[in-house]
């Protein structure tokens, strides 16, 4: 979601080849390529679909495997979507902002939102927190304000329960931290981490689940499952939950100095790289093309 006053100033010149970053920009785009055809589409086929389409015939550990294994792959799905069109414009000369900034190293909620879909939760900030009165008022004026924002942040997703109760949950998060304060800031970061990390699972679980009677059934399947079937769940697919949710805590700016240092390679050296690494994700990943999760909406 570019604002226009972002992106219309910037159609008044002609973008300029020289002024073209070429390295950054393909590594966002490789790196696109990457989260969306290996991490998001194979967490998809192998684990999170088939979960969550009959999660009553899950097995407990298949269940808390799919939960955060759709975490990563939502935000893989989104962030390379987002990511490949943040390149792509900017091989163009056109810059679009950062949508993604590595949303699940968050110690609070307030955080998550900071670094989760920015331009949206931005938009909702802009246009519908502040107007309803922000942060002004009193604690429990804030908590309405956050509760009815991110009630409509739900139901601009659709018009579901399942979309309600996981904007709910947010906003009721969001009013609990404020409300807590310094008590909630004084426990240890990990801890934070945790609780955000694990909240935000549980409503992404409302997000994926087809209906509400499926989301209360996921829900209880936690505490018990509900099969005994042969898991789904197996090493690689760990491995890609745990690289994709450790990859969270890479320093900052790191795809940007390794974009800076490609940009020293001569033109053959780029055309190699580029059809090595992209007959490379098309062995890894799934057969076929699934659809960015996001064009739903």
């Amino acid at each position: 979601i570019v604002r226009a006053a972002q992106f219309l100033p910037q159609l008044h010149r002609l973008p300029r080849f020289s002024e073209v970053q070429v390295g950054p920009a393909v590594v966002l785009i490789l790196g696109g390529l990457l989260k969306k055809m290996v991490i998001a589409d194979a967490l998809a086929t192998h684990l999170v679909d088939p979960v969550f389409n009959s999660p009553i015939t899950a097995g407990t550990l298949d269940l808390w495997m799919a939960a955060y294994g759709y975490a990563v792959q939502i935000y893989c799905d989104f962030s390379a979507y987002s990511d490949i069109a943040i390149g792509s414009a900017a091989l163009l000369g056109y810059r679009f902002p950062l949508n993604f900034d590595r949303p699940y190293r968050a110690t609070s909620f307030s955080d998550f939102w900071r670094r989760w879909h920015i331009s949206l939760s931005s938009w909702l900030r802009d246009y519908l927190y502040i107007p309803l009165g922000g942060n002004h008022g009193g604690t429990l004026a804030t908590a309405r304000n956050l509760a009815v924002t991110m009630l409509l942040g739900g139901l601009w997703h659709g018009a579901a329960w399942t979309f309600v109760l996981w904007g709910a949950l947010h906003g009721g998060a969001l009013g609990l931290e404020r409300w807590a304060g310094g008590a909630w800031r004084r426990l240890p970061a990990l801890l934070r981490g945790l609780v955000v990390f694990h909240t935000v699972c549980a409503a992404w679980i409302l997000f994926r689940s087809p209906d509400l009677a499926s989301a209360v059934d996921y829900l209880l399947g936690l505490l018990g499952g509900y099969a005994d079937a042969e898991p789904l769940t197996n090493v690689p697919l760990v491995a890609l939950i745990a690289l994709a949710l450790a990859s969270q805590f890479m320093p900052d700016r790191i795809g940007p100095r390794l974009g800076h240092a490609l940009d020293r390679l001569p033109w053959w050296g780029w055309g190699a790289l580029i059809g090595v690494l992209v007959l490379t994700l098309e062995g890894l990943g799934p057969q076929g093309v699934a659809p960015f999760i996001y064009f739903q909406f």
